[in-house]
């Protein structure tokens, strides 16, 4: 989408026209229920709807879709077991227990200590690909990372938690979700982001800006080593009382 805007360079103003990022709303529903309202980028919505369902813990596998009907605001989402509706937020030690009982970030293998210009490699990989951020500096992007460092699926969005929601639902459609050991965020590290992590298994979260109290206490918890890294290219591991994954 391009629109006209006006530009100010050293005190002069001129027209100019600028590409903007399309943010439009999206009300989802699954088996009739309403799940969410989900501000995000059109395009990969099938991937987006399969991510959320998996991090909602709504599905397990991506078999249990029957179907998906996406139109212009509203998507409908069919599952095949039952599904009774979104429950009322929990207190933290409840979240806590419920997040154990689901994420399988502590039944995955350990994998290989990772060095540190191994993860700046990584999210330089990340932001090499970001095309929307290059034409717009509007976008997040999140991506995942195999036990070889190898790609395994990104995307990008005006929504941080749709992104990393995209980039899960493609690696789910894909059957790669058991190879995902890394995943890299354009974005802080908050609590939702670290649940969404530990639901899929990544071993070692790494955000380009810093980590809030809780997903380092949600990592801890689970053993998930979180990582931020700075403008400068250093490295922040908050999760210390862990095993070391990276050297």
């Amino acid at each position: 989408m391009k629109r006209k805007v006006f530009y100010s360079s050293k005190g002069l103003w001129e027209e100019r026209e600028e590409e903007m990022l399309e943010e439009v709303p999206l009300s989802v529903y699954v088996n009739g229920f309403k799940l969410s309202t989900l501000f995000r980028t059109p395009g990969e919505d099938e991937a987006l709807l399969m991510g959320l369902c998996f991090t909602e813990g709504i599905i397990r596998e991506k078999e249990e879709i029957a179907s998906m009907r996406i139109g212009e605001d509203v998507a409908e989402v069919r599952i095949k077991g039952r599904y009774k509706g979104r429950s009322e937020p929990k207190g933290i030690e409840e979240t806590l227990r419920e997040l154990k009982r689901k994420a399988i970030v502590s039944l995955k293998p350990e994998g290989e200590r990772v060095r540190v210009d191994q993860l700046l490699e990584c999210t330089r990989v990340m932001e090499s690909s970001q095309r929307l951020r290059k034409r717009t500096e509007a976008s997040h992007a999140a991506m995942l990372f195999s036990y070889k460092l190898e790609p395994i699926s990104m995307a990008e969005d005006v929504g941080r938690h749709n992104a990393f929601d995209k980039a899960i639902g493609k690696a789910l459609m894909e059957g790669r979700l058991d190879e995902v050991f890394i995943a890299t965020l354009s974005s802080r590290i908050s609590f939702e982001m670290a649940k969404k992590a530990a639901m899929i298994g990544v071993k070692i979260l790494v955000g380009t800006s810093r980590a809030t109290s809780m997903a380092v206490l949600l990592g801890e918890e689970l053993k998930m080593t979180v990582v931020s890294v700075t403008k400068t290219g250093d490295v922040i591991l908050y999760t210390s009382s862990l095993p070391p994954m990276i050297r």
